[in-house]
């Protein structure tokens, strides 16, 4: 963008924005056209195409009282006020992009597809069990009458994928679905940069495909580079092994492109957290919840970077103040609140807590990972140790991070957790974790 005879980088989805607006010339474009051209394939909310509206402002030189460029207009969406003069056909837009034929994708596909898409895209950003179901709902409905809705694919692959990532539903009946429905995706539209990164994340956490996890990833960011999405997938990928200044690179280089998204703040801090950058990933977390307290996964986090970090009376401040919520209570608060009650010396408390997750564990799905956590916590490393031998067996998605979060320290020398370790993989990485740092 210029700015007189200087030019001013602008970041490729402001530029895409404004390329809505002025080729409307003065229209009003609505929210849902400007979603579609933006974020073809990923989730937005009004709040975050809002945000971005208000950084093109700031872009343009607007304030809050002069609206000289853009205008809202209440419920439809936005439109360019300024004239639009036409530059010359030899000018060079490498931003520009056919709005017609968006339009045209946007009309056949159906509106109620697209409002189906959104939503279900909306309740997957939540990551709690009841909204990553009723994601897939509204993805499903996305696609009755509209099979090859290839949005509406990636997200129902990405809603399975989170229930066996999350510790929601067993990986053996999670992944599978998530596969089959990224498959039919890619054989729709096999350039699809983000079904690539969905189809690497899956090979990371399903498989333990490490190759094949890197040459996916790589073809994702080849067709797209300035996905976020595609650059949040290769950080946790080269989190899982091992390469953690390549995992932190990416996580700011998304977040660069994005810097209003609180979740792309909170994946660099999450990958400081396995880096043991403790201290700095807590900064990152309380900052995130002094800006939105509601933030319920930052909390989460932090709790466990607490712990972590030696400093279990803090982990437990956080974990009291996270809602009961039953389908979250065993894959996230209890375990987490037995290993804070086990870390303070609580033994009682926390050996209660082991025999709630326990009990739950003879009706629902309850991870192996979590009981080991607190069953090590406690000193029954025996019993760690044969939960964590349970959950391989059962595949399940936290293992590759037994490299990086020392919860099983006092078991690192056990040649059946080195054994674990060889298994999982990769094998370069098996003898650094080995020493824990």
């Amino acid at each position: 963008m210029f700015k007189g005879s200087a030019v001013a980088p602008m970041p490729e989805r402001l530029a895409l924005l404004l390329t809505q607006l002025v080729q409307a010339n003065g229209a009003v474009v609505s929210k849902e056209a400007l979603a579609l051209s933006v974020w073809p394939e990923e989730a937005v909310s009004d709040a975050n195409l809002a945000q971005h509206i208000y950084l093109l402002r700031r872009m343009l030189g607007e304030n809050a009282r002069d609206r000289s460029y853009i205008l809202s207009v209440s419920r439809r969406g936005y439109r360019f006020a300024a004239p639009v003069v036409v530059a010359p056909p030899e000018v060079n837009d490498a931003f520009t992009t056919d709005a017609a034929s968006l339009g045209k994708v946007l009309l056949e596909r159906g509106l109620d597809s697209f409002r189906g898409y959104c939503k279900g895209s909306f309740f997957l950003e939540q990551r709690t069990a009841p909204c990553l179901r009723r994601a897939i709902e509204f993805f499903e409905a996305a696609l009755v009458g509209n099979s090859d809705y290839v949005p509406a694919l990636i997200g129902l692959a990405r809603a399975h994928a989170y229930l066996g990532v999350y510790w929601h539903v067993p990986p053996n009946l999670a992944f599978p679905l998530a596969k089959r429905a990224i498959a039919q995706a890619l054989k729709i539209d096999s350039g699809s940069a983000i079904a690539h990164s969905v189809v690497s994340g899956l090979l990371c956490f399903s498989d333990w495909d490490w190759n094949g996890a890197r040459e996916e990833i790589e073809l994702a960011i080849g067709l797209n580079p300035a996905s976020t999405f595609v650059r949040n997938n290769a950080a946790w990928l080269y989190a899982c092994t091992g390469a953690y200044p390549e995992a932190l690179a990416e996580a700011q280089f998304a977040l660069l492109m994005e810097p209003s998204s609180l979740p792309l703040q909170l994946l660099v801090a999450r990958i400081l957290l396995h880096s043991r950058s403790y201290r700095s990933a807590i900064a990152i977390m309380s900052n995130l919840l002094e800006v939105e307290p509601a933030f319920y996964i930052a909390r989460r986090y932090r709790a466990q970077t607490y712990l972590l970090n030696g400093e279990p009376d803090k982990a437990l401040a956080d974990l009291q103040r996270l809602p009961e919520e039953r389908s979250e209570d065993h894959s996230f608060r209890l375990p987490m609140l037995g290993r804070a009650y086990a870390d303070l010396g609580e033994t009682r408390r926390a050996e209660k807590v082991l025999q709630t997750l326990q009990r739950l564990a003879e009706a629902d799905y309850v991870v192996r990972w979590n009981l080991a956590i607190v069953a090590a916590g406690l000193g029954h490393l025996e019993d760690a140790m044969g939960y964590l031998e349970e959950a391989y067996e059962q595949r399940e998605a936290t293992l590759p991070f037994l490299k990086s979060l020392p919860w099983f320290e006092p078991l690192s020398r056990n040649p059946r957790f080195v054994s674990l370790l060889n298994k999982i993989g990769p094998s370069e990485l098996v003898r650094k974790a080995r020493s824990y740092g």
